[in-house]
């Protein structure tokens, strides 16, 4: 009876919730790259067309970090795609490998890429990523460095403050690692609210940028 009771809960407070970001968004046509799942879950709840390759995958943030780096550069590469690392489709780009973790074929997997990589807004064009440690923990010399690219907003989760870079949102700390916790499982108990949702106003950022 209590999970049914929390299920409908947590259904009504997407519900309601949905409804009232959709309509302070004022921001259209925005592409949203990031090297975990959290651009797909954005724009899934506000409703929006994928104008980004980065959906329903993941990166590593060193690998990402050149990916925006030089952006266009790597839209314009072939997947080449590889046996033997994952369960799920894996392709390498140039020199970043990328995880298609929830695709069921290569084929599904290299389709949406083109097909989305195509749409990107580099005129409205928003950056997330965190300092996670897999693949290398991005130091703050690999924060500063989003300064150069040109973007309407950035967004680095961190369990540190830093004065020279003003886009960083504070996140609870892995127990174990001098980095955030796995943000995209870190949810509340009853409305499955990500921690980040509660911490960060993704709507008003999405309008003004930073």
């Amino acid at each position: 009876m209590m999970q049914n009771f929390a299920f409908l809960l947590y259904k009504a407070y997407r519900r309601v919730n949905r409804f009232f970001i959709r309509k302070r968004l004022k921001n259209k046509n925005f592409s949203i790259l990031s090297p975990t799942c959290i651009a797909g879950v954005i724009y899934h709840e506000l409703g929006h067309p994928f104008l980004s390759p980065t959906i329903n995958l993941w990166m590593y943030d060193k690998d990402f970090l050149r990916f925006v780096h030089n952006l266009k550069h790597y839209l314009s590469c072939e997947l080449h795609f590889v046996q033997g690392i994952d369960d799920t489709p894996t392709a390498w780009l140039d020199d970043i490998l990328i995880h298609f973790n929830h695709y069921h074929s290569e084929e599904e997997a290299a389709v949406k890429w083109y097909e989305r990589a195509k749409r990107v807004n580099y005129d409205n064009l928003f950056i997330i990523m965190a300092d996670q440690p897999d693949g290398g923990v991005i130091t703050h010399e690999d924060m500063l460095s989003l300064k150069g690219i040109p973007c309407k907003g950035k967004i680095i989760f961190s369990v540190k403050d830093y004065n020279d870079v003003p886009y960083i949102v504070r996140l609870p700390k892995d127990p174990q690692k001098e980095c955030v916790n796995m943000y995209m499982f870190d949810k509340s108990r009853i409305l499955k609210r990500y921690r980040w949702e509660q911490k960060w106003d993704y709507v008003k950022w999405l309008n003004k940028g930073n």
